[in-house]
């Protein structure tokens, strides 16, 4: 039977108000929870180009209280501080969205369908005691290999709204059921290298074919009761669950491993090209998004238990070395995964390995295979994870960007070796990931104090080479205790030592950036930007994995503007309502900016965009300016007159423009009297001396093989205390 607006679930739970603040029609009552719910975290993917939202917080009912309905998800209902404690607790790992529970019984679910929790509750002892005591119950764990069973729900609202392209259409767009070579599912099987299949169908209870239901293969469609233009997006999705599941005659998931809702377009909580559940099920897209093959993958990722990429710059999803940073927009293109969510899809768990650089004397030499190429690999890993011991591990990899690979769309930093850092989690769960570093042959990306040791770890790309197949990247890594390899296989080009962090080379200063995170280390990230030449952004950091701890940043750099830049994605700064954190900036020995109270961002700019400085010592000096007068001797005396004719035949030689012999008292080392211009800054003629190895005007510090970070030097980060944890 058909379960409508006036059914079980609507009747308890569906709200009719056709705007905020409008008394709604029908059955309007509060309830007691009988029953724990489990916590649901969805992420929406920004409209492109757009602001980045924020994580939503939901937790999915029982279904007796959901009035017999499954898969049904209401909003929580808390304080700010209590949704930022929960929010903070899923993505540092200690709490896993769509498998943890948090124990509700007794609460009320208000008139509006939310879960209202007392404000004087602490979420972590909710979580916690729903965790220990009821682990067992209705822990879902999601699939990412094998074959992978999937639906596409086409929705038509009450008004009739709903996508013009037909049902065949969109099972090619998603499925490539028909002409479309790039989609959904080829993006999946090649990232994959096969290792799971998408089987689009609609199924029965029991896993059988419903070819009753089905409109095009593995497309249904269902009318909903409510209109997309006046009602919340938990509304409509809630909503659309329920129709499904009537229509089908099963609970969701049931035999689906994944179910995606298509719907005309957004009207109300808009922003979001579409949006996923982490580690469930469910994921909605509104209008053209669904066809996008990029934006289908970055929310299945989501399902999959993925958190977001963040890029150089600190922000959430900026590594575009990943699908799960901002993903590809466009019809026809799709990418892979960093070396982090690699490790955690366990796609290539048999060419992956870990490494403790925290032991002393700790070096290794390592030979590098991209994904791109993975079954050519041999015994060579795909990739490398760093133990930190706090669960913030270093996961490195070689981003091979082949013609035809599977990695052949991939957006940034091909064919180099790319570092990435997982907040925590240990790249196992549920972790934010940022990108550290983009290695080019010869380049370093240094790691001071790592893991709270003292050491500095080194990460050397000594060789890159795409000329066979596989394609390669020999990457060394070291603690500083013992020698580099004296010929690393292959033969690379000679690797510059990395200045120490206790001095820069002539006349560059050190550049150091110090935190100390408050009780929300997660939420801070930072810029030092370059504003006078092309380096950019010089240095970054967070977010940060250890509350209550100091952390500093150095890199060499030269006299001139810089801008800082620190965020708090709460929106409460680091200082002073939760914890007292702060910051400090310094140019040698000068402090250029510090604070530690401000809301959202804080900016300060300083220096000035000057000249170039003075050369070192080893340039070719300015030229002298010429004699006062040339030499009295030996040069060839001028015509007494101008009378005399030329002669008949050319001379045996030209007369020469200088003396024809060296005069016999040498010239005046500088003028006699001062020039009448100043000289050029360039030799008006090639020097006496043979020209140096360096050009004319060279940089101020011998050029070290650096990190794409910029800067002229090789960055470094030290965490001085990398111990996990969230209070």
């Amino acid at each position: 039977m058909r379960l409508t607006c006036s059914a079980a679930f609507w009747a308890l739970f569906a709200s009719t108000a056709t705007a905020p603040g409008v008394q709604a029609k029908g059955l309007r009552r509060k309830l007691i929870a009988k029953n724990d719910c489990t916590i649901m975290a969805v992420e929406p993917l920004a409209l492109e180009g757009g602001e980045e939202p924020d994580m939503i917080l939901e937790c999915e009912l029982s279904a007796e209280d959901a009035g017999g309905v499954s898969g049904i998800s209401a909003p929580i209902l808390a304080t700010a501080a209590q949704l930022k404690e929960l929010k903070d607790l899923i993505k540092s790992g200690e709490l896993a969205a769509g498998e943890d529970i948090l124990d509700i019984e007794g609460d009320e679910i208000d008139e509006n369908h939310q879960i209202k929790i007392e404000p004087t509750v602490s979420m972590q002892a909710k979580a916690a005691k729903a965790k220990t005591a009821k682990a067992d119950k209705r822990r879902r764990l999601v699939d990412t290999t094998g074959d992978l069973k999937m639906l596409l729900v086409k929705v038509t609202d009450s008004g009739g709204l709903t996508y013009p392209d037909s049902p065949a259409t969109m099972s090619d767009e998603v499925f490539g059921t028909g002409v479309d070579p790039i989609n959904l599912k080829s993006g999946l099987e090649e990232c994959s290298w096969d290792k799971l299949t998408v089987l689009p169908k609609a199924l029965t209870q029991g896993g059988s074919p419903d070819d009753t239901h089905e409109v095009a293969t593995g497309v249904v469609e269902v009318t909903i009761d409510i209109s997309l233009t006046d009602q919340s997006r938990g509304n409509v999705r809630n909503a659309i669950t329920t129709a499904v599941q009537a229509k089908l005659g099963h609970s969701l998931p049931g035999p689906y491993d994944y179910v995606l809702y298509s719907v005309e377009k957004c009207y109300v909580d808009c922003g979001w090209a579409a949006y996923a559940y982490i580690n469930s099920w469910n994921s909605v897209y509104q209008g053209v998004y669904y066809k996008r093959p990029g934006v289908l993958m970055h929310e299945i990722g989501h399902n999959f238990g993925l958190a977001h990429s963040g890029g150089l710059d600190g922000a959430t999803y900026t590594d575009h070395t990943c699908t799960m940073g901002n993903p590809h927009y466009s019809d026809d293109a799709f990418q892979c995964f960093n070396p982090a969510k690699n490790f955690q899809l366990n796609w290539y768990d048999d060419a992956e390995i870990t490494e403790d650089p925290r032991t002393q004397g700790y070096t290794n030499t390592l030979t590098l295979v991209g994904i791109d190429e993975y079954p050519d690999r041999g015994d060579s890993p795909v990739t490398v994870r760093l133990e930190t011991g706090g669960g913030a591990d270093y996961f490195v990899g070689f981003n091979r960007a082949s013609a035809t690979g599977p990695n052949r769309m991939n957006d940034e930093g091909d064919n180099q070796v790319t570092i990435v850092q997982v907040n925590g989690g240990s790249g196992e769960s549920y972790s934010q990931s940022f990108l550290k570093a983009k290695l080019s042959s010869g380049q370093s990306y240094a790691i001071t104090n790592y893991a709270g040791t003292g050491k500095t770890v080194t990460i050397t790309a000594l060789s890159i080479d795409t000329t066979t197949t596989p394609g390669t990247a020999v990457v060394y890594i070291s603690d500083g205790l013992v020698p580099a390899p004296p010929s690393p296989p292959p033969t690379p080009a000679p690797v510059t030592p990395a200045p120490t962090i206790a001095s820069c080379p002539g006349a560059q200063e050190m550049m150091e950036v110090q935190i100390q995170t408050d009780n929300f280390a997660s939420e801070t990230t930072w810029t030092l930007t370059d504003k006078c030449g092309s380096n950019g952004v010089i240095l970054s950091g967070g977010p940060y994995g250890n509350a209550n701890a100091p952390f500093s940043s150095n890199v060499c750099a030269n006299d001139g503007q810089y801008e800082f830049q620190i965020n708090d994605s709460y929106g409460d700064g680091i200082c002073c309502g939760y914890g007292t954190g702060s910051y400090l900036v310094k140019f040698g020995t000068a402090v250029k900016a510090s604070g530690g109270e401000f809301t959202s961002v804080e900016k300060t700019t300083f220096g000035t965009c000057g000249s170039t400085p003075p050369p070192t010592t080893g340039s070719t000096p300015p030229p002298v300016a010429p004699p006062t007068a040339p030499p009295t001797n030996g040069s060839t005396p001028p015509p007494t007159n101008g009378s005399t004719p030329p002669p008949t035949a050319p001379p045996t030689a030209p007369p020469t423009p200088v003396p024809t012999a060296p005069p016999t008292v040498p010239p005046t080392p500088v003028p006699t009297v001062p020039p009448t211009a100043p000289p050029t800054p360039v030799p008006t003629a090639p020097p006496t001396n043979p020209p140096t190895a360096q050009p004319t005007a060279p940089p101020t510090a011998p050029v070290t093989p650096a990190p794409t970070t910029g800067g002229g030097a090789v960055a470094q980060e030290a965490i001085f205390d990398s111990s996990y944890g969230v209070p």
